[in-house]
């Protein structure tokens, strides 16, 4: 047996380019484009020790900051 309830969930709405500062919002077909890359740093890291590291980049800048 399933029993269900109702919840509250927080969603992306929007995303902006931390390269280019692109401006996304869910809406838009461009949003399906963008990655967003998160990690938490290690021991000895250069972000430093345990530091949540986030960005965000549109399909364009991905693509120059990775070289292909």
């Amino acid at each position: 047996m399933q029993l269900k309830g109702i919840a509250v969930a927080s969603v992306v709405d929007q995303i902006v380019c931390d390269r280019c500062g692109k401006d996304v919002h869910r809406a838009e077909a461009d949003f399906e484009q963008m990655t967003s890359i998160g990690f938490d740093a290690g021991y000895g890291s250069i972000f430093g020790d345990g530091n949540r590291v986030e960005i965000d980049l549109c399909e364009q800048c991905l693509r120059a900051t990775l070289g292909m």
